[in-house]
C-alpha cells in the first residue's frame, strides 16, 4: 500500500476530527505498553505518529507533557530514549479499560432519586463516584443507591421506556450523533480489504487510531446502564465493529515492530 492508500485510510477512519496528539499517545501507550515493564522507544512512538500524519515537533511537545503529567517516564539505554507508562499512567489506563475493552456491563443499576425539596441539595458531595445526571432541581438519575430517608428512590429497569427528554439528558444528542458517526466509519474499514494488505507498522497504526476514536466514545458517554440510553446511540454497534477490528489488527510483539521500523 502506497503512502497515499494509507493516508486515505487513516482519515477514513478518523473521520473530519483530529485527535489530540497528547490524547493519542495515552492511548498508544495504553493499548500497546500497558505490561509494567513495557516501554516503547522514540523511534517507534513517532514512526506511529509520523505515519498517521503527526509532526515530530507536535509528538516531541505531547510527549514532554504526559512526562510533566506523570503519564510516562522517559529510560535512557545508551543513545535511545524509551517511554513507558508510570504508576499512576498504568493506573488510569487499567481502571478505564473494562470500558474500552469490555464488553457492555450487565450488572448495572441506575435509580431515579428525588431529594426532599426542603432541604439543601447534597447528593453531588455524598456521591462523588457515582455516574449523576441532573433531570430536575431536586431530582437525579444516578448509578449510587441513596441510603438516606431524605430520598424517594425508584429502581430504573431495563423494561421501562424512558421519555426522551430524560434519555436526551442520560445521552446527550452530540454523543448520539458522534456514535452514529463513528459506526460508519467503523462498518466502511470492516469493509475495506485493504486493511489485509498493510504493514505491521501500518497495522500497529491503524490499531491505535481505531482504538482512539472508541476510547475517546465510550468515555464520553455516561456509565449508565446501555438499556436505558435512546435508540439513537449506536455505541453498541460501534463496540461490535471495534472488536472485530482489534481482531483483524492485533497487538504487535514491540521487538517485532521495532526491528520492522528500523528495517525500514
Amino acid at each position: 500500500m502506497t503512502d497515499a492508500d494509507f493516508a486515505q485510510l487513516v482519515t477514513r477512519v478518523l473521520g473530519s476530527s483530529t485527535p489530540r496528539v497528547w490524547s493519542l499517545l495515552v492511548t498508544m501507550f495504553g493499548d500497546l505498553a500497558l505490561a509494567p515493564q513495557a516501554r516503547l522507544s522514540g523511534g517507534t512512538v513517532n514512526a506511529i505518529t509520523a505515519s498517521i500524519g503527526i509532526k515530530p515537533e507536535a509528538t516531541r511537545v505531547a510527549l514532554h507533557r504526559l512526562r510533566k503529567e506523570d503519564w510516562i517516564e522517559s529510560h535512557r539505554t545508551g543513545r535511545q530514549t524509551r517511554y513507558g507508562l508510570t504508576p499512576h499512567g498504568r493506573t488510569q489506563t487499567t481502571a478505564a479499560a473494562p470500558r474500552v475493552y469490555g464488553p457492555a456491563p450487565t450488572d448495572q443499576h441506575a435509580y431515579l432519586v428525588l431529594e426532599n425539596p426542603t432541604l439543601p441539595t447534597d447528593w453531588h458531595t455524598k456521591q462523588d463516584m457515582a455516574t449523576t445526571v441532573q433531570i430536575g432541581p431536586k431530582a437525579v438519575v444516578t448509578t449510587a443507591s441513596a441510603k438516606t430517608d431524605q430520598h424517594l428512590q425508584l429502581v430504573l429497569t431495563n423494561e421501562m421506556e424512558l421519555p426522551r427528554w430524560i434519555s436526551d439528558k442520560l445521552c446527550p444528542p452530540d454523543i448520539q450523533n458522534a456514535s452514529r458517526d463513528l459506526s460508519q466509519r467503523f462498518r466502511k474499514i470492516l469493509d475495506d480489504h485493504a486493511l489485509d494488505e498493510l504493514t505491521l507498522l501500518q497495522r500497529t497504526a491503524i490499531r491505535v487510531v481505531v482504538v482512539h476514536e472508541w476510547r475517546r466514545l465510550i468515555l464520553r458517554t455516561p456509565a449508565f446502564p446501555e438499556t436505558l440510553l435512546p435508540d439513537q446511540w449506536h455505541g453498541a454497534e460501534c463496540r461490535t465493529a471495534f472488536h472485530k477490528l482489534l481482531t483483524r489488527l492485533p497487538v504487535p510483539i514491540l521487538a517485532a515492530l521495532e526491528d520492522a521500523i528500523e528495517a525500514g
